[in-house]
């Protein structure tokens, strides 16, 4: 038996659509029995109710299945237990997480026939953008590029005294219809906000300092179309940043934000108690970044 452990990621970070991701501390654990092609699911923790032993329309069994016919093997599916702490439909990757769950323990099964760039590759071609894959893989604070259907990326540290308060609303967002919500035309003006805000933020996090990233999390194209369909987002925003939050914005496609904090501020509270006055319930996951990505144990 082994173990492949794959952290939860955040996208966009604000202005950084499709280009920044951050691995966090939450994660989706598959455990495969070897010894026992029985194709047998076991499913622990989020997403139990709603996916469970499902093996259609499992992206995690699809990814497995697609790195056997890359091989061009017909290969019976492993016993599965799936531990996973990830919120689906969050906008915390939990689709990359199994998807990278899924090569990753798929390739160990042909004893690591495959180079990881090209699981990256496949992974990427999988979820549509890289934005969440290159954590998921490789862990940290990434910057990615596809250029020439190649997957290229930087991979920063993110700040220590940081930590990513997550609040997570009682409903979800998948991200194709998220998607299905962005404008199509982009004025200029907006477009070079975005980048100034997108490389400022970068350059603060490498740095360390952070006393801007508030302004330099302030997406102005896509955030404003997709907070529309958050309740009480504007209100959850303010409270975080009057309770001493450095910054805030929606995770990934949404509905979840993320607000970097100090670990002595009591931004998760606020942010709770904003949802629930406009009649939404939500979690609060306190995190810390997670500087290493999928490993095989």
């Amino acid at each position: 038996m082994f173990t492949v452990k794959v952290p939860a990621t955040s996208a966009n970070l604000g202005p950084g659509f499709d280009t920044l991701g951050l691995a966090l501390e939450l994660f989706l654990q598959v455990d495969v029995e070897l010894s026992n092609y029985s194709s047998e699911i076991y499913w622990q923790g989020e997403g139990k109710d709603t996916i469970g032993d499902q093996i259609d329309n499992n992206l995690l069994i699809t990814a497995m299945k697609k790195v056997f016919r890359e091989a061009g093997l017909d290969i019976p599916l492993p016993s599965l237990i799936i531990r996973n702490e990830i919120p689906i439909g969050k906008g915390l990757g939990s689709s990359a997480a199994a998807i990278t769950a899924g090569m990753f323990a798929a390739n160990r099964i042909l004893a690591g026939r495959f180079s990881q760039k090209t699981l990256l590759k496949w992974a990427v071609e999988m979820e549509g953008h890289a934005d969440n894959i290159v954590p998921a893989f490789y862990g940290g604070l990434t910057i990615s590029m596809i250029h020439e259907d190649e997957v290229f990326f930087q991979k920063i540290n993110f700040p220590k005294g940081i930590q990513l308060v997550i609040a997570v609303p009682d409903f979800e967002m998948p991200t194709e219809k998220s998607r299905q919500l962005l404008p199509q035309n982009i004025a200029l003006q907006d477009m070079v906000a975005n980048l100034q805000r997108a490389c400022f933020l970068l350059a603060s996090l490498a740095n360390g300092d952070v006393r801007d990233i508030n302004r330099a999390m302030d997406d102005l194209i896509f955030q404003p179309v997709r907070q529309k369909n958050i309740p009480g987002f504007k209100q959850v925003l303010e409270n975080a940043m009057q309770a001493g939050a450095l910054g805030v914005a929606i995770s990934g496609s949404g509905p979840s934000l993320i607000a970097f904090a100090r670990e002595k501020d009591n931004v998760g509270q606020v942010m709770q108690k904003a949802f629930l006055q406009n009649g939404i319930e939500s979690r609060i996951f306190q995190l810390n970044a997670c500087e290493q990505g999928v490993k095989l144990v």
